[in-house]
C-alpha cells in the first residue's frame, strides 16, 4: 500500500501501515485484492481490478439488471424497483418543498427522480453517464434537466442546490472525498447531502455462516466498500455534519433464501418483495400474509438497529464556514 494510492482514492487521511490485504472473490469469479483499513474498516479494491470509465456507458446495465443473467429494459426496471424506490425516496422526501432546487447524481432509469418530480420542486437536475438511461428519463420526466456526463465533468452552478442525492453511486467513484467536496461546493448555505452506499458490515457478509454471499457482494464495479466510521469520516472531511444510518434493501425472505440455498434469487422482482403465499379470500389466509409481512418488518428493525443493513445512509448538512 503506497501513500500515492491513498491520495488517488481519497483516503490520504489514512496511514498506509494501517491497511491489511484481504483476498476476496468478485462476482465474475475472479479472486481479487481488497485493502482494508484497520481503523475505519473501509475497504478499497486494488487498482488492477478496476473497470474503465466506459464500462458505465452500456456494459454496466447489461451485467447488472433486475434479472440475473439478462438485460432488463428500463420499463421493467422502473416497475420492478417501484417499491424499493419509494422506500428510498421516503428517507429524504420531507426535505423536498416547492422551493427546493434538487440535484441527483446517477439517476439511472429515474425511479427516484419521478417521485421527486411529483412533489413539484422549483428545479430538478440530474447527472447520468448512460446515454440510454438519459434518453429514457427525458421521455418519462420532462420536469427534469438531464445531463449526460460524468459528475466529475458536469458543469453545475456552485452554492446553488438545496439538496444533492446520490443513491448507490459513491462506491463507483475513484475518490469519494473528491466527489463529496464537489457536492459541498454545489450546495448552498445549509444545503443537504443524502447518500446511499453498500455496507461492508452487511449482515449476510458479516454474521451469516456458509452462504457464499461474499462471491455476490464484491464486484468489479465497486472500488470502495464503506463502514459507518469511514462514511462519516469522509463526509466530515468534505465539509458536512450529519449521521449514518442503516437501510435494508433486500429483506427477510431474501436472507432466508441465502441461508438455505447459498445463492441469490433469480430476480429482483422476487428478492425485493415480501411473499404473500396464502389465499386472500379467507380470514386465515389474510392473517398468514400479514404474519409474513410482520416478520419481515421486525427483521428489518433488528438489522437496522445493529447497523447491519446491506446499505448505509448518510444525511448531513453543509458546514457553515466563518470567513
Amino acid at each position: 500500500m503506497k501513500q500515492s494510492f491513498l491520495r488517488e482514492v481519497g483516503l490520504e487521511f489514512c496511514s498506509p501501515k494501517d491497511f491489511e490485504e484481504k483476498t476476496v472473490t468478485l462476482r465474475d469469479g475472479r479472486n481479487a485484492l481488497l485493502w482494508v483499513d484497520r481503523i475505519t474498516g473501509h475497504g478499497v479494491l486494488d487498482r488492477q481490478y478496476w473497470t474503465e470509465s466506459e464500462y458505465y456507458l452500456e456494459q454496466y446495465r447489461n451485467e447488472h439488471s433486475s434479472i440475473l443473467g439478462s438485460k432488463t429494459d428500463n420499463v421493467d426496471n422502473l416497475r420492478i424497483s417501484k417499491a424499493l424506490n419509494e422506500r428510498q425516496f421516503n428517507t429524504f422526501s420531507e426535505l423536498i418543498s416547492p422551493a427546493t432546487r434538487y440535484l441527483e447524481v446517477g439517476c439511472s432509469f429515474g425511479g427516484i427522480l419521478n417521485l421527486v418530480a411529483a412533489l413539484n420542486p422549483a428545479e430538478i437536475r440530474a447527472v447520468e453517464p448512460s446515454e440510454e438511461d438519459c434518453s429514457f428519463v427525458r421521455r418519462n420526466c420532462n420536469k427534469a434537466e438531464i445531463i449526460n456526463d460524468s459528475f466529475e465533468n458536469a458543469d453545475l452552478p456552485e452554492n446553488y442546490f438545496d439538496i444533492v442525492v446520490a443513491i448507490e453511486v459513491l462506491e463507483h467513484t475513484v475518490s469519494p472525498l473528491a466527489f463529496l467536496k464537489k457536492c459541498a461546493a454545489l450546495l448552498n448555505y445549509n444545503g443537504v447531502i443524502h447518500l446511499e452506499v453498500p455496507n461492508l458490515h452487511d449482515v449476510l457478509l458479516s454474521h451469516y455462516i456458509d452462504t457464499s454471499y461474499e462471491r455476490f457482494f464484491y464486484h468489479k464495479g465497486h472500488i470502495h466498500y464503506f463502514t459507518p466510521a469511514s462514511l462519516e469520516k469522509l463526509a466530515s472531511l468534505a465539509g458536512f455534519e450529519g449521521r449514518v444510518s442503516s437501510f435494508l434493501m433486500y429483506r427477510f425472505f431474501n436472507h432466508v433464501h441465502w441461508a438455505q440455498n447459498s445463492m441469490p434469487q433469480k430476480s429482483a422482482e422476487i428478492a425485493l418483495y415480501d411473499p404473500a403465499p396464502a389465499r386472500t379470500d379467507t380470514d386465515a389466509g389474510r392473517a398468514i400474509n400479514d404474519f409474513y409481512s410482520s416478520v419481515s418488518e421486525q427483521y428489518e428493525q433488528l438489522i437496522n438497529k445493529h447497523m447491519l443493513g446491506d446499505c448505509l445512509l448518510y444525511q448531513g448538512r453543509k458546514k457553515y464556514v466563518q470567513l
